[in-house]
């Protein structure tokens, strides 16, 4: 394969990558995300009404914990192999271009999945998404959801495609198979929006999953993520 033929088509031309963790440590990582998953259905079922809601303050701190916990639990098991959280952040930036590349990629990614989700709307019929109890409706809440965005943004794009999406790869010795892993296990952690919105999510985690092999990082999208999910609370808040 040529030089410019590997540009082209970035990490999709890469071999299989070294297993980063053992078996062991990725089922209990899926063990864990399916626990998530259980505890925010459980929640979202029992929440009131969002105008008797009381503040989300603390759920988005509690939310923001738990991102650190899954990344700390991915660092745990990669350290045992000599591997370290750079290294799951993919390519460095070596010029400036390669920084303005990845910015603009992640803004036309955002683009395009804010663009998609009323086509999806209109495909799938309409829903009604069980995400009132996690919805900011102050001002306070509104800056909190912010650093919440942020963080599950940086967070979510290192466990899933950073670890998650190389892990599989690496067992599967197939990008395709373990992007639609990726995807699928991404989507169950959302299933407490209902199942329309979660397959919804599991489109969003086959883009950045795309993003993130072709590009060889998990920068742009970790920024698309998290300006969607910015987005996907202010806005329907106003």
């Amino acid at each position: 394969m040529t030089n410019s033929t590997n540009r082209i088509l970035g990490g999709f031309a890469d071999p299989p990558p070294a297993a980063l963790a053992s078996s062991r440590h990725l089922r209990r990582l899926l063990y864990i995300v399916l626990g998530i998953a259980v505890a925010m259905l459980v929640q979202a079922r029992k929440s009131a009404p969002i105008q008797a809601a009381p503040s989300r303050i603390p759920l988005y701190f509690a939310l923001i914990a738990v991102e650190f916990i899954l990344v700390w639990f991915v660092a745990i098991g990669i350290r045992a192999r000599g591997h370290t959280l750079r290294e799951l952040v993919g390519r460095r930036w070596r010029t400036v271009f390669d920084g303005a590349g990845d910015l603009i990629l992640a803004l036309a990614t955002a683009g395009f999945l804010r663009v998609a989700g009323p086509l999806l709307y209109y495909l799938l019929g309409r829903w009604a998404s069980n995400t009132s109890f996690l919805l900011p409706a102050t001002l306070p809440e509104s800056i909190v959801w912010i650093a919440v965005s942020s963080v599950a943004g940086a967070g979510e794009e290192l466990v899933f495609r950073g670890y998650l999406q190389r892990q599989l790869w690496s067992f599967t010795k197939n990008l395709p198979t373990a992007l639609l892993l990726q995807t699928f296990i991404f989507a169950i952690g959302h299933i407490y929006q209902g199942w329309k919105p979660a397959l919804v999510t599991a489109i969003y985690g086959l883009v950045f999953g795309l993003v993130a092999a072709w590009r060889r990082s998990i920068i742009p999208g970790a920024i698309a993520h998290a300006i969607i999910d910015v987005m996907g609370g202010l806005i329907r808040r106003g």
